[in-house]
């Protein structure tokens, strides 16, 4: 079960990282498919990118208290 919650943390903070380091990436993947297939992409504002890095740090904490 330790190598389960190792790993489990492991996964999370990797998440975390790519929340903090691609964003714009992340938030146009995790709404792609609300998103009506003849519009034109839009642009997060500032504040949602960084809530984005917000939750990422987030993440990276909760995964490292899993390792640990």
């Amino acid at each position: 079960m330790s190598i389960l919650f190792q790993l489990t943390g492991v996964v999370i903070a990797i998440l975390g990282v790519a929340y903090i380091a691609k964003p714009r990436q992340i938030y146009h993947f995790g709404l792609d498919f609300l998103r009506d297939p003849q519009s034109e992409p839009s642009e997060p504002s500032d504040i949602i990118i960084w809530l984005y890095r917000f939750i990422g740090v987030c993440l990276v904490i909760i995964g490292v208290s899993y390792i640990s």
